[in-house]
C-alpha cells in the first residue's frame, strides 16, 4: 500500500524530511513508490526536482547501488539524473560492464538509461548495442542511443536513419528516424532536416524535435536565411494545434524574430506577419491562454507587441508567389498574407499561376478559395480545373466557382 503522503513528504520544505523519505525510499527499494513519484513529476517545481535528485544522489552507496537498477525499471526524464548520476558516482570497469549487460539483456527502460550512461562513459564495446537499439521503437531509447553515438561519433546509425528516411514508404518509421536524427545534433543532421523535412505529413513534429536538442545559435550557424525562415514558417504554423505555446520561450521564439526581420526578404515579410496576426490572435482569445504559465503570457505578449512595430514590405509578392509555387508551406504563407491584408493586386498573379498550371491541385484549391472571397474567378480556365484528377479537390474548387 503506498503512503498517501508520499509525494507530500518527498517534496516538503522540510528538508529533514524529504532527505528521510528519499533514504527509506532507497532502503526500500519501493519499486511502486518510485514510480509515484515521476507520475507526480508534472506536479512537482522544478527547483524542488533538483532538490530530489541531488539529495537522491547523495544518499545513493555502493551497497545500495542495487536499488538503483531496479528504479531503473521505471523510466522518467524528468528524474533521469537519479539514474545517470548515481551510476557515474561509482563509474568503474565492473559497474561498466554490468551496464552494458543491462544495455543488451535489461528491459527498454532500463536501456535507455544504461544508452545515456555511455554518453559520459564511452567504453566502445558498447557501440554494437547502442547501433542496434537505435531502431527500436521507444522514443526515450532511440533519443539515449543517439546523443551516446555522438559522443563516441559513431555516424553509421546516423547515414542509415537517413537513407531510411529518403527510401521508407511507412511515414511513423520515417517520424523515428528523424527523431534520431534530431538527437544526434551536429551540422549534418541539421541540415538534412531542414531540406527533408517538408515531404513527411508529421513536418510539425520533425521541427519540434529539431529545436528540442538544437538551440537557435546552432541553427543559425548551421542554415542559409530562407531556411532559418522555413523553419520558424513551419513552427508559427504549427502553433498551437501540433506545438503547445508553452515551447516559445524554450524554442527562442523572440531570437528567430529579431533575426529574421534583418533578412528583408519577401518570404521573411510574410511570415513575420504570419506570426504577428496568429500572435495576436492568441492573446485576444482566453482558450489559448488559460493554461499558459505568466511569464509564456507575458513573452507572447511581448513578441506580438515588436511584430506590430515591424516595418514590413509586401511590394515583391508576385514574385514570391512565382518562387514559391513549388513548395507549399512558402505558398501558404503567400496566400495567408494576401486574404489578411486584402492584397487584391496580387490576385491577378494567382489567376495566372492556375491557368498556366503552374500549381499542385492542393494549392489550385486554397487559391481559387482566396479568388472566390474577392469574387475574382472569372478569369479561371475551367479546363485547368477540369484537368485535376482527384475528385476530392476537383469537387472542392468547384464548390468555389
Amino acid at each position: 500500500m503506498i503512503d498517501k503522503d508520499f509525494i507530500r513528504n518527498i517534496t516538503s520544505k522540510d528538508i529533514i524530511l524529504s532527505k528521510h523519505t528519499i533514504k527509506n525510499l532507497i532502503t526500500s527499494a519501493n519499486l511502486e513508490q518510485f514510480e509515484t513519484l515521476t507520475n507526480n513529476s508534472e506536479f512537482i517545481f522544478p527547483f524542488l526536482k533538483e532538490r530530489i535528485i541531488e539529495d537522491f544522489v547523495k544518499l545513493v552507496n555502493e551497497e545500495n547501488l542495487d536499488t538503483i537498477f531496479e528504479f531503473a525499471k521505471i523510466y522518467s526524464s524528468d528524474f533521469e539524473d537519479i539514474i545517470i548520476k548515481s551510476w557515474l558516482k561509482f563509474a568503474n570497469e565492473t559497474l561498466t560492464d554490468r551496464i552494458l549487460e543491462t544495455l543488451e539483456l535489461g528491459t527498454i527502460e532500463q536501456k535507455a538509461y544504461c544508452a545515456k550512461y555511455f554518453s559520459y562513459i564511452q567504453d566502445t564495446l558498447a557501440l554494437e548495442f547502442l547501433n542496434k537499439n537505435a531502431f527500436l521503437s521507444y522514443k526515450p531509447l532511440k533519443i539515449n542511443c543517439a546523443q551516446a553515438l555522438s559522443a563516441f561519433g559513431d555516424i553509421k546509425t546516423l547515414n542509415k536513419m537517413m537513407e531510411l528516411v529518403l527510401s521508407s514508404k511507412d511515414d511513423f518509421e520515417i517520424l523515428g528516424a528523424y527523431e534520431f536524427i534530431s538527437a544526434f545534433r551536429g551540422d549534418n543532421s541539421i541540415k538534412f532536416i531542414s531540406r527533408n523535412a517538408l515531404k513527411s505529413p508529421f513536418v510539425s513534429n520533425i521541427i519540434s524535435n529539431l529545436l528540442d536538442y538544437n538551440n537557435f545559435e546552432t541553427i543559425k550557424k548551421t542554415l542559409n536565411p530562407d531556411e532559418i525562415v522555413k523553419i520558424f514558417n513551419i513552427l508559427v504554423d504549427s502553433y498551437p494545434e501540433n506545438i503547445n505555446l508553452d515551447t516559445i520561450e524554450y524554442y527562442q521564439i523572440f531570437d528567430y524574430v529579431k533575426f529574421i526581420e534583418n533578412i528583408k526578404t519577401q518570404y521573411a515579410y510574410n511570415v513575420l506577419m504570419f506570426a504577428r496576426i496568429k500572435f495576436e490572435e492568441f492573446l485576444n482569445n482566453e482558450s489559448y491562454l488559460f493554461d499558459l504559465d505568466k511569464n509564456s503570457k507575458e513573452l507572447l505578449g511581448k513578441i506580438e507587441r515588436y511584430l506590430n512595430n515591424l516595418n514590413l514590405n509586401f511590394s515583391a509578392m508576385d514574385k514570391e508567389l512565382e518562387n514559391s509555387k513549388n513548395i507549399p508551406i512558402r505558398f501558404d504563407c503567400a496566400l495567408f498574407v494576401i486574404k489578411e491584408l486584402k492584397l487584391e493586386k496580387n490576385l491577378d498573379k494567382l489567376i495566372e499561376l492556375i491557368n498556366t498550371n503552374s500549381l499542385n491541385p492542393s494549392l489550385i484549391a486554397s487559391s481559387v478559395s482566396i479568388l472566390a472571397e474577392f469574387k475574382k474567378t472569372d478569369s479561371i480556365n475551367r479546363l485547368i480545373i477540369e484537368g485535376i484528377e482527384d475528385c476530392n479537390i476537383r469537387a472542392l474548387i468547384e464548390s468555389y466557382l
